[in-house]
């Protein structure tokens, strides 16, 4: 979160088809519906126009977007109210920055601005706190060249942004500091169809049908419960998906033998921790909030010129 001289606040949110994201927070995109019932704890609990909601807990089905229904404002809600409340504010006008893929950025910035515009005042409760906040502003950032955006200046040679997400696979050419859009794609290739995959695979070798959670704790090295041998295949055929997407990249034209290649993002730790081999001019940039930090970079950069 970004104080502004005049009082407001900008505050970025990464909406993640896994992960919700703020500059300082984390948590599960998944969203209950609890209607009048109010939930017996107040962990996770959001109370919005009249019903209780449970935010962060598990995660939302994929969709084909986020705003043909109302739970993306109520992650944005939740995002909003744990940056508030980490700078002891219960009331406050945000600039909220946002992002999209960005081969979608175009096509799909206009819509997304008039979604958050339609309500741009929220009065809410979060987890037993209440909280007022208008949304003065809202600006869309493309995802993965806001998470390098602070860097571009040093950037003098060309490089492969290269952001492993939920949904799809973002990467950037930038050449000289500058993204080359026309050298820049999104790929069908990401994390959530991987670990169904997986899952797939594990009940076909095992038997055993893994849950998501697992599967996930054994890539991030969080101390499973699996079996070693199941770990195992996990690693295995982790490494296999960063293979093909390697592979794809440079049968797309990417020369990955010598140009700079900087992984970001929550994907990076599965690139770093299941590349093939060894590069010197590979980086891996694993902070989860690197992208809702560059939207909040890239507004204040806006908001300055101007």
């Amino acid at each position: 979160m970004i104080p502004l001289s005049n009082g407001q606040y900008v505050i970025g949110f990464d909406d993640g088809y896994q992960l919700g994201k703020t500059a300082n927070f984390i948590f599960n995109n998944g969203v209950h519906r609890l209607g009048s019932v109010e939930p017996t704890l107040k962990e996770n609990s959001l109370f919005y126009d009249g019903e209780y909601f449970k935010v962060g807990e598990g995660r939302s089905a994929i969709t084909e977007d986020k705003i043909s229904d109302d739970t993306a404002r109520l992650r944005t809600m939740a995002g909003i109210a744990m940056e508030l409340r980490n700078a002891g504010l219960h009331k406050a006008k945000v600039v909220l920055a946002v992002g999209l893929p960005f081969s979608n950025y175009g096509r799909d910035k206009l819509k997304l601005i008039d979604y958050y515009n339609q309500q741009n005042t929220l009065e809410f409760s979060y987890e037993g706190e209440d909280y007022t906040v208008t949304i003065v502003k809202v600006i869309v950032c493309p995802q993965c060249y806001s998470a390098i955006a602070s860097r571009l200046g040093n950037m003098k040679d060309d490089y492969l942004i290269v952001d492993i997400g939920s949904k799809t696979t973002d990467v950037v050419y930038v050449r000289n500091g500058l993204p080359i859009e026309s050298k820049s794609i999104t790929i069908e290739k990401a994390m959530v169809k991987w670990i169904k995959e997986i899952q797939r695979d594990m009940k076909i070798q095992t038997g055993k049908d893994i849950p998501e959670h697992e599967i996930m704790k054994v890539m991030l090295k969080e101390g499973s419960n699996l079996p070693t041998v199941y770990a195992e295949l996990i690693h295995g055929m982790m490494r296999e998906k960063i293979h093909s997407l390697e592979l794809e990249l440079s049968e797309r034209g990417y020369s990955l033998d010598y140009i700079n290649i900087i992984y970001v993002g929550g994907g990076a730790l599965m690139a770093r921790d299941h590349a093939g081999k060894y590069r010197s001019h590979t980086a891996y940039d694993c902070d989860l909030c690197a992208n809702a930090k560059g939207y909040e970079f890239l507004a204040g950069q806006m908001l300055e010129r101007r």
